[in-house]
């Protein structure tokens, strides 16, 4: 008798862990754009959740003089590899290339298309496979307005407000407070959400901040070692201790993004 209550309480506890296991999306337009939330995909991912990261283009134009990497496929190949690298310290899954041209999701193809219904399309068919239960992306300001940035958030947000689902969105946002320790290093200056708006806060750990700096050190081609130390403290200093989402529908408060 003894033997079958344990087991009836086994049984209900995995049935308990198992109903509170959720998938979280993260959509950006390039290799290390999600550096922006990083350490909540490395909570969630400790969590035990599902945690994938899309990301639109291939950031083949991102070129700086101290890598050396010519721009196109090679430097296409080695952020490749860097998503990667920055997903297996995350302890999320290998990301979802779309492999789309960096710097041209708003061009018009031939035959006539849009690169940008591209994105849309295969975050709607992200959706239909994987079923995530939460999408982050960038807030229409594009963190510090990057075109590819704003289209890649309008297009999620196209693909969410299409059908009438349970599915939430996120975009991320900082507050003028936490902007101005972004805006002290970066050459860029980054927009900022009015606080009011940004309702949902999510906490990390120290072992998820830890796991976000290695994370942000695989993008060797875009930052030297002493740019990556001042946006590490920057968004250190900025995010204290939690990152700030604004919801897409609603204004309901909250610590979780799967609450």
């Amino acid at each position: 008798m003894k033997r079958l209550t344990l087991l009836l309480i086994l049984a209900c506890a995995f049935a308990t862990a198992q109903q509170k296991s959720g998938v979280v999306l993260a959509v950006f337009a390039h290799p290390d754009d999600e550096t922006t939330v990083s350490p909540i995909l490395a909570r969630y991912a400790q969590e035990g959740h599902k945690v994938y990261l899309a990301i639109a283009t291939k950031g083949e134009k991102g070129t700086n003089d101290r890598a050396g990497i010519p721009a196109g496929e090679p430097l296409a190949k080695v952020r490749a590899e860097e998503a990667a690298c920055a997903c297996r310290h995350l302890g999320i899954e290998a990301p979802i290339l779309f492999g789309l041209n960096d710097g041209e999701l708003g061009a018009i193809s031939s035959p006539l298309g849009h690169n940008i219904q591209e994105v849309a399309d295969r975050v709607e068919k992200l959706i239909a496979d994987l079923h995530p239960d939460v999408v982050v992306t960038w807030g229409p300001d594009g963190g510090y307005g990057h075109p590819d940035h704003r289209l890649v958030s309008e297009a999620v947000t196209q693909v969410i407000q299409a059908s009438k689902s349970n599915l939430k969105l996120y975009y991320v946002g900082f507050s003028p407070d936490q902007v101005k320790f972004i805006n002290e290093m970066w050459p860029m200056k980054w927009h900022t959400t009015d606080p009011a708006f940004l309702t949902v806060k999510v906490s990390f750990t120290k072992n998820d901040l830890s796991a976000a700096h290695r994370a942000l050190e695989c993008h060797k081609s875009q930052f030297s070692a002493e740019e990556m130390q001042k946006f590490e403290n920057a968004l250190d200093r900025g995010w204290n201790g939690s990152v700030s989402f604004r919801p897409w529908l609603g204004e309901h408060k909250s610590d979780d993004l799967l609450k």
